[in-house]
């Protein structure tokens, strides 16, 4: 069993909190739209765009930054190296920077 990294269960955590908030906003502007709908302020008919719009500018930017954090979390899972690669090292041959004057014939 691979073990997962501290940054991805914190970006996961984040990612539950932002889930929460998304839920609960759209829970109560659920509630707030159907008061008002109920009431008769506005119709569907005439403001659907300002219902959606006010869903999308209160709710979405929620789903999107847990859509955002869960792939690096999901991310960082994946890409870890699975095997340590062991590298020996190259030993270096020194360039000679011999002059003419100083070859032997």
């Amino acid at each position: 069993m691979r073990r997962v990294s501290f940054l991805s269960i914190i970006l996961f955590i984040i990612t539950a909190w932002f889930l929460i908030f998304f839920f609960w906003n759209f829970i109560e502007y659920n509630n707030y739209v159907g008061g008002v709908l109920r009431n008769g302020n506005i119709s569907f008919r005439g403001n659907a765009h300002e219902i959606i719009g006010y869903y999308m500018s209160n709710c979405a930017p929620y789903l999107f930054y847990a859509l955002v954090m869960g792939t690096l979390g999901w991310l960082l899972i994946k890409l870890r190296p699975r095997y340590v690669v062991e590298t020996t090292a190259i030993p270096v041959i020194p360039v000679c920077d011999c002059r003419e004057e100083d070859m032997v014939e």
